[in-house]
């Protein structure tokens, strides 16, 4: 008798070990307006100018998608991302915005997307605020050098709450959809405020 208890309790066991669930990786999707509003194809540029007449060239060369590793201890998703790889033709620069989740980073990345300052974010109220950007007014139109766009989003940067630091000073972005960044403003406290504005643009 004692000998079928032993056995019943080894199948019994096993067919419990059987039964539990394997751990399977997760996954979390880009916000769908984030990635048809500010996704971009290769060949797009947008130039700008400021008060002084001075114009900065900027050129999407690549673009990455993909889905970022786990997190250690397998504590969150992998998460859908893109890294759109920028090029400024005049100063001879190269940065990246790296969209993931409802946010954009800039000279984002790393393993599991953990890299970059914050300068956009979607779905949040005015004043929210999130490693050094605070959310600003939504515009429904905004005149940049004689045109209009129209649903715009104000992002703005303090330069000394930045969780990567990658602006000298504070700034504003002013964002359109599918158009990206049409005018944004450097705090610069040695030189002066500098108001870079979008003069032309090519949309791939």
């Amino acid at each position: 008798m004692k000998k079928l208890s032993y056995i019943f309790l080894i199948v019994l066991l096993i067919s419990c070990k059987k039964d539990e669930p394997a751990n399977q990786t997760a996954y979390t999707y880009l916000n769908p307006t984030l990635k048809s509003d500010y996704s971009f194809h290769e060949g797009t540029y947008w130039v700008y100018q400021d008060q002084a007449m001075n114009e900065d060239s900027i050129v999407l060369k690549n673009f990455e998608t993909g889905f970022t590793s786990t997190c250690p201890d397998n504590v969150c998703d992998r998460r859908e991302f893109i890294k759109l790889n920028f090029e400024n033709i005049t100063q001879g620069l190269t940065y990246n915005h790296y969209l993931m989740s409802n946010f954009i980073r800039y000279n984002g990345g790393g393993a599991w997307g953990q890299n970059g300052q914050p300068i956009f974010i979607l779905d949040r109220n005015e004043e929210y605020e999130f490693n050094g950007l605070i959310v600003g007014e939504s515009i429904d139109s905004l005149i940049v050098l004689n045109e209009t766009f129209y649903d715009i989003k104000k992002m703005s940067i303090i330069a000394d709450k930045q969780y990567q630091v990658e602006f000298d000073y504070d700034m504003d972005f002013y964002f359109s959809p599918s158009i990206g960044v049409v005018k944004f403003i450097e705090y610069d406290t040695l030189s002066g405020v500098k108001i870079w504005e979008l003069k032309n643009f090519n949309i791939e």
